[in-house]
């Protein structure tokens, strides 16, 4: 019988070592989904889950708090995951302990590209992700890979908002309307990185109302904005089938 899996690892080891579109079994939800799973980032580390990605502007990211939660887009192309999706990739991770499984944090990986063809990959330890009473909470803490560019991490402890549904308590603006996004405001300041905002015109320079990353002159020298991102969620630990 063939191994129904649980993440883009499982299916990496078992043999299937090329980028492309796979299915994964949620448990809790009891359905497959498709996600995309990258298996050439640059990175020891090799199979991982792709919640988000834009590539060419195709798809809408100005959208509402239901469709960030449902998901939307084709993980051919660009895509969102969806906050309820990700959110049970999250609590499948588990490893063993005693008689019961301890849910885990995860990494996540943000693949990068501008208009001027600098690349660059920010892989992040400790990606804590909590349910839709918590309006799905992200903390991200320190950087796995160190570089004096990617020191910081930009975006921590918040909560996700939309145009339509704020969840930023500590700030006067209401980020998702202003950025035209649903995306995770860092204690509900607006001047964070945020890759869901409207996509960048060619050659466009990098602001805070397009696809933003901070501190990215830091690593290329200019500010021209991105073309390519996308966020990928790293499993290693063992899956409870």
């Amino acid at each position: 019988m063939k191994r129904i899996v649980a993440k883009c690892t499982s299916i990496y080891a078992s043999g299937s070592t090329s980028s492309g579109i796979y299915t994964i079994w949620l448990k809790e939800r009891f359905q497959f989904i498709y996600v995309y799973c990258n298996m050439d980032l640059v990175s020891i580390k090799k199979g991982w889950t792709t919640i988000q990605k834009r590539m060419n502007g195709e798809v809408n990211f100005n959208r509402g708090w239901d469709d960030y939660v449902r998901g939307f887009g084709n993980p051919r192309g660009e895509y969102w995951l969806g906050l309820e999706n990700i959110y049970r990739v999250y609590r499948q991770t588990t490893i063993f302990t005693g008689d019961f499984h301890e849910f885990k944090p995860l990494e996540v990986g943000f693949h990068l590209e501008d208009w001027d063809g600098v690349k660059a990959f920010a892989e992040y330890k400790f990606f804590l992700y909590s349910s839709k009473k918590s309006n799905y909470d992200l903390v991200v803490f320190r950087p796995a890979i160190i570089s004096s560019c990617f020191s910081d991490v930009p975006i921590e402890i918040s909560q996700f908002s939309t145009p339509d549904v704020d969840n930023n308590k500590y700030d006067s603006h209401h980020c998702g309307q202003e950025f035209k996004s649903g995306w995770w405001w860092y204690y509900g300041s607006c001047e964070t990185s945020n890759l869901n905002q409207p996509y960048p015109k060619y050659k466009q320079d990098m602001t805070r109302y397009n696809m933003y990353w901070e501190g990215w002159s830091c690593f290329s020298g200019t500010d021209t904005a991105l073309r390519f991102v996308s966020m990928n969620l790293y499993q290693n630990y063992v899956e409870n089938n």
